[in-house]
């Protein structure tokens, strides 16, 4: 014998009838509750709970017929506020948030790097801190230096210092201390510029002073500050390019 199931009925010949009633039961179970949860829709926008109503709903439908009556009532002032709001649909709401989150992405990335920076400007401080501090303790050595010299137990007599400096002419003495200041300067940027152009690959420093044709004196006190490894490498490329304009720059850095 057949098991009987829920929602059929067994005739005396043994044929298995279904009922039609549970599934309309099931289909009108259904439709109340679609119409409760519309019902609770319709009252959350008509009692306007959390401004839903008024703010989101009411610019959208307020026009459309039959809709508009489920709309929370909206006085004047309001519905002039909601004239206001910038966006008529929700498509509209969407694209406008997805633009801010770019903005903000944005701004989170500027704060990065100028975190960074801020982060690099610390270091340069206290690096300039230390570099500060070791300058004041230099000034004091050479403080203590020339009271040494001047004041030392082994210094001379006062009296050869106040020879020295009263046989030195005022104008003469500015004028030549102005000129080793220069020339002091001067061989510190040389310096600098043969360190630059040692640390270049020789083909590309060779090249470059190649350019400088019209100034050999410097081309040549450039070299003159470089070490013996990097100048001949230099003097080899330049051998390359022009054999003549290489043949000049040796004889200038010749003794």
């Amino acid at each position: 014998m057949a098991k009987k199931k829920k929602g059929e009925t067994v005739l005396e010949d043994g044929t298995v009838v279904e009922e039609k009633g549970g599934k309309l039961s099931s289909i009108l179970i259904g439709i109340i509750i679609v119409i409760v949860w519309l019902a609770i829709l319709c009252a959350l926008i008509k009692f306007d709970v959390g401004g839903f109503g008024s703010s989101v709903m009411y610019p959208i439908f307020k026009d459309v017929p039959v809709i508009n009556k489920i709309l929370p009532d909206v006085s004047e002032t309001d519905e002039e506020d909601s004239d206001k709001y910038p966006y008529k649909s929700l498509a509209d709401a969407i694209k406008y948030i997805k633009e801010l989150e770019v903005e903000i992405q944005d701004d989170k990335d500027k704060i990065a790097e100028y975190e960074e920076t801020i982060a690099d400007l610390r270091a340069e401080i206290e690096r300039l801190k230390q570099f500060e501090n070791e300058q004041e303790e230099f000034n004091r050595l050479k403080e203590q230096f020339y009271n040494e010299v001047v004041f030392g137990d082994n210094a001379l007599d006062y009296e050869y210092y106040k020879q020295y400096y009263e046989s030195i002419d005022p104008e003469y003495a500015e004028k030549l201390y102005k000129q080793v200041v220069a020339e002091y300067l001067k061989d510190t940027r040389y310096q600098e510029l043969a360190d630059a152009y040692a640390a270049m690959k020789p083909k590309k420093a060779a090249a470059a002073l190649y350019e400088m044709t019209g100034d050999l004196d410097k081309v040549v006190s450039i070299l003159q500050c470089m070490e013996v490894e990097p100048r001949a490498a230099i003097l080899n490329a330049l051998s390359d390019i022009d054999a003549v304009f290489c043949g000049k720059i040796t004889v200038l850095l010749s003794p």
